[in-house]
């Protein structure tokens, strides 16, 4: 069990994104999941830049499906159609990630606000957690830049590896590159089944100054290159003989967008707009998904991984669709890579 602050001084081998999206050509049969999260990115704002901004991104968009809802809350009333009847909560990062990884809204997994009050997580753990119980051989591991994320348990201590770099004491730019090297260290010389990774600068930067500034956009070109990382080092394990079987299934996703001038909490669609990357062996290229929610990771990841989720668990959230039987595996090449972050 690992629940540090540092990789102990570790480098992940993580050269920059491969040349090729981590998609066996064979069908596969161990099944895999790799979520990544990327705080307070506006797929608005993602789609109007060019690729060359966010290529990894704007590859596997392009490779796999990808779709956007509204949170179904937000500062005024919390009653949004389709949302939680009983709760209302502010579209920030504490109910938004609570509900990406337990796969139930704010009236259920209690997380209304970044004070973590009334949160339940013993009732609705993240999605790792669940796997573990429900599958005790599994390998789960967590990385992020946010500390809150462990240290109010919102990623349970249950989670075979379970790491935080805090962003808030020591940027969010260091945290989230030693994030990334420290997942990419655990695809590479591990053997995960399912992994969680977030990343914090982009909603950082849009705080500061923005989402339309010059530091938002090297933010999100700095995540893109993080993402590539964890792409390459999952595409290593393919060319690997002994990890041929492997069907790696990527999911990308934020927890709400930012007003134009930076800031969120409230109801307007800028901020409570979200969206969902699905990108996995078979799939049909630029699929678009039909209005995937936070809600829709949890069921997913667990679905991928061969668990049926009970009903007893109460969860809120649909499992997002396989590609169509009979269709031949996806594998791509991705666009131009970006330029590797200096390392210190």
């Amino acid at each position: 069990m690992t629940d540090a602050g540092t990789d102990g001084g570790r480098t992940a081998r993580a050269t920059g994104p491969s040349a090729r999206l981590p998609f066996p050509r064979r069908r596969a049969t161990t099944g895999k999941v790799l979520v990544v999260g990327m705080d307070g990115l506006r797929y608005d704002l993602l789609t109007r830049h060019r690729p060359s901004a966010a290529p990894v991104l704007h590859g596997l968009m392009a490779a796999g499906a990808h779709g956007t809802s509204l949170l179904p809350y937000g500062e005024a009333d919390g009653q949004a159609a389709d949302g939680p009847s009983t709760s209302m909560a502010y579209t920030d990062s504490g109910p938004g990630w609570s509900s990406v990884l337990t796969g139930v809204w704010p009236d259920r997994h209690g997380v209304t606000g970044n004070d973590f009050a009334g949160a339940d997580f013993t009732r609705y753990p993240d999605f790792l957690s669940r796997a573990v119980t429900a599958r005790p051989a599994l390998r789960t591991a967590a990385a992020v830049s946010w500390p809150e994320l462990v240290h109010r348990r919102v990623l349970g201590p249950g989670i075979g590896h379970r790491v935080h770099h805090d962003g808030e004491s020591d940027g969010y730019d260091t945290a989230d590159r030693l994030v990334a090297r420290t997942a990419a260290r655990w695809l590479t010389e591990e053997d995960p089944d399912a992994v969680f990774v977030y990343f914090g600068a982009t909603d950082e930067a849009a705080h500061s100054t923005g989402p339309f500034s010059t530091a938002y956009e090297r933010a999100l070109l700095a995540q893109d290159t993080h993402l590539g990382w964890l792409l390459a080092a999952v595409e290593d394990r393919r060319r690997d003989p002994a990890r041929a079987d492997e069907h790696w299934t990527v999911l990308v996703t934020t927890d709400h967008g930012h007003l134009d001038a930076g800031g969120h909490g409230g109801d307007t669609p800028a901020e409570r707009e979200v969206f969902v990357i699905l990108a996995e062996p078979g799939a049909s290229a630029g699929t678009r998904l039909d209005t995937p929610r936070l809600i829709d990771i949890a069921p997913t990841v667990l679905d991928r991984l061969g668990i049926t989720p009970d009903p007893a668990w109460g969860l809120q959230g649909r499992v997002l669709p396989r590609p169509r039987p009979g269709r031949s595996a996806h594998d791509p090449t991705s666009p131009t890579s970006p330029p590797t972050p200096e390392r210190s």
